[in-house]
Order: structure tokens, then sequence, then C-alpha cells
């Protein structure tokens, strides 16, 4: 048997049989699978080591964030391949060979990315252009009830040329080892978000071309971290944007956006909590459970945002 041409780096945080399910998909796919455990002492490597004995299981005792743990998966890999793999995200069969055999034939793309596609077989955006000031203050600010700059974050949600995307989602993600390692891996001063967009313009000012493969697919059920961790990630997420946004924007536009960016954050999450505290009580009333349980979850976020995680945005 000839050795695997892909290493699938799998980071789980509180995953349980969602890791095994995405560690299956790779191994089944012919990729050699390394699954980096970034809470341990939850069970989800037992599962996993229990259910597939191949694969191999790596943990530093602690959480060390997405990249830094993505990195450490990668480290001292011998095949032409990384795939980058969320433990939410399940390979369909044939996708990693559909994506190995595009950058075979195209040795000017440097990344590949499948189309992916929730749970239930709905689409969902597998491809993005770079992160803008515009698009992230309608997204996170009060921007946006405000309308301001719409249509820059609806380009910047889907772009208009799915033959050259300027950033293909990290959830499912193939890179040329040697392209990778060039680069130093991802970033990890993101320590969760961002670092997918960050790896992407590296590598396209190194002069890779992106590559979206649409007859690979993956199922991603998508946010099942923010669904365990409850309020910890919002400002995980600030953090990030503006830590991508500092590192590619000239300093003085990066100035006028960090004004505006924090002027406008405090009201968009008292606007949210007054929101999301009232969707969870309508929904009680009206014996929804589950819905519920979300909105007072994007509550707690929104409250925590304004008292004891705005530090950390502010001094981002």
């Amino acid at each position: 048997m000839s050795a695997p041409r892909v290493r699938a780096c799998i980071v789980a945080w509180r995953s349980g049989e969602r890791a095994v399910r995405a560690c299956a998909s790779a191994a089944d796919s012919g990729a050699e699978v390394v699954l980096f455990d970034n809470s341990p002492g939850d069970g989800t490597a037992g599962l996993v080591a229990r259910a597939l004995p191949s694969v191999r299981v790596l943990s530093a005792g602690r959480n060390l964030g997405f990249g830094a743990a993505s990195n450490r998966a990668a480290a001292g890999a011998t095949t032409d391949y990384l795939l980058f793999l969320n433990p939410d995200a399940v390979l369909a069969p044939g996708a990693l060979a559909a994506l190995v055999a595009h950058l075979d034939a195209h040795p000017e793309a440097g990344l590949a990315g499948p189309s992916l596609r929730f749970a239930d077989g709905r689409p969902q955006p597998s491809i993005r252009r770079d992160p803008g000031a515009r698009a992230v203050l309608h997204q996170y600010s009060a921007f946006r009830w405000l309308g301001v700059f719409r249509p820059a974050y609806r380009e910047y949600r889907s772009p208009a040329d799915p033959a050259a995307p300027e950033v293909l989602m990290g959830s499912v993600l193939l890179v040329r080892r040697g392209l990778f390692e060039s680069l130093g891996g991802f970033d990890p001063r993101y320590f969760m978000y961002y670092e997918d967009a960050d790896l992407c313009r590296r590598a396209r000012e190194r002069g890779a071309r992106l590559a979206f493969v649409p007859a690979a697919e993956a199922l991603h059920a998508g946010g099942a971290s923010e669904e365990v961790a409850g309020a910890d990630l919002a400002a995980v997420r600030l953090v990030s944007a503006q830590r991508y946004l500092r590192r590619f924007m000239p300093r003085g536009r990066y100035v006028l956006f960090r004004l505006g960016f924090l002027a406008a954050l405090p009201p968009r999450a008292m606007f949210d909590l007054c929101r999301d505290l009232s969707y969870a009580a309508l929904c009680g009333l009206l014996s929804r459970p589950e819905k519920a349980r979300r909105k007072w979850r994007e509550a707690r976020s929104a409250a925590r945002l304004l008292s004891v995680d705005l530090w950390k945005v502010v001094a981002a």
C-alpha cells in the first residue's frame, strides 16, 4: 500500500462524537489523521482512540487555540498535502480525492476548498472576499442597524467570482505542505477566527492561487464551538477581526476604523442584549425551549461584551 499523500489535521475542543465522525471521514478518504485535543480530560481523545486506533492523538494539556493546535498537528508531516478539517465537518465520498486531483493538475494553486453544506443539505458559504473594515463595521457594530456599509458586507459574504476566491473557509481546507511550511503555518496570535483569512491572504501574496472545487463536497454543522462555549467566544472573534485588519490595513486607515468600531460596538451590544432577552422570554412563553436557550445564550454573550470582556476588545 502506498503512503498517504494527505495528512488530515483535526483540532477538537469538547467535540465528542463529532470528532470521531470527522476523523473517520478523513481516514476513509485515505488520509493519515492527527487529532489535536484542545480540551484534555473531556473524553474526546478516548472516544477517538477507541473508535479509530490508527488516529494519532496529541495534546498540550491545555487549549492552545485553533491556529497553534493546527500547527502542532501538521508538524513533522511528510505528505504532499495538509488537510485542515473542523471536528464538526465530514467529507463526502470522493471529496478529498477531487481536491487533491485539482491541486495536482494546477501547480499554480496552493490551496483548495470544497463546496460546504449544512448537515441538512442546505448550501453554506464556501468562499469569501478578504475581510475589510466596512464589512467588519457592518457585521459587528451599530452601523448594521443603520444600514451603513451593507453592500460591502454582502460582497464580502458572497463574492461575485467563485473562480477567483480570496478566502477559502478553514473548516475544510487543503494546502500544499511546502507552502504551509514556508508561510510559517497559521498565525498563532489568532486564538480563533480569521486565521484562515490571514493564511489565504499571505499565500496569495506569495503568488499562490486559491481554488474553489465545487465537485468536492463536505458537510459542516457550523457553530459547534460557539454552542459549547456559550458567551466566551464573542470577544475572541472581535479581537481577531481587529488583529487581521491591523495587519493588512494602512496604519492611518486602521486608526480611523478603530475609532468608529469602538464607538459603535457598545450600542450594538446593548441592542442585541435587549432584543435577545425579549426573544428568549417570548420563546419561553410559546413553549419553544430550544430557541429560548439559544437566545438566552446570545443575550449572555452580549452582556459579557458590555462588561467583563469589553476591555479585551479595547486592548486588542
